[in-house]
């Protein structure tokens, strides 16, 4: 699974239930045993952005509704809790993933 990829996963707390996730870790060490994601949600709030980036639904990520990611509620997730990917970001929307972590980290 590679930077981009959106997975199924049950991460810990309040966003506990499975949902679809973004991997936003660099492919840098595929042997590590933990990936950094993003959870999704498809209760969309315009005015969440640009940190909670929104996603339309399409073929090629595997969601079914528009949706947005919490760029601002990482997790460090187990990869073998992580489902096999369902998708992939296109790049404008990675694009606008790295924007919203760029901003979340004061980094932009």
């Amino acid at each position: 699974m590679r930077r981009g990829s959106i997975v199924l996963v049950a991460l810990s707390g309040d966003y506990g239930k499975p949902r679809p996730a973004v991997v936003v870790q660099a492919d840098i060490d595929r042997d590590l045993v933990t990936r950094i994601v993003c959870p999704i949600t498809s209760d969309v709030h315009e005015n969440q952005q640009p940190i909670r980036p929104i996603v339309d639904a399409s073929a090629g990520n595997g969601l079914r509704l528009r949706s947005q990611v919490m760029v601002d509620k990482p997790h460090v997730a187990l990869v073998r809790k992580l489902g096999d990917p369902i998708g992939t970001l296109a790049p404008a929307e990675i694009a606008a993933v790295d924007s919203a972590l760029a901003i979340l980290l004061g980094l932009a």
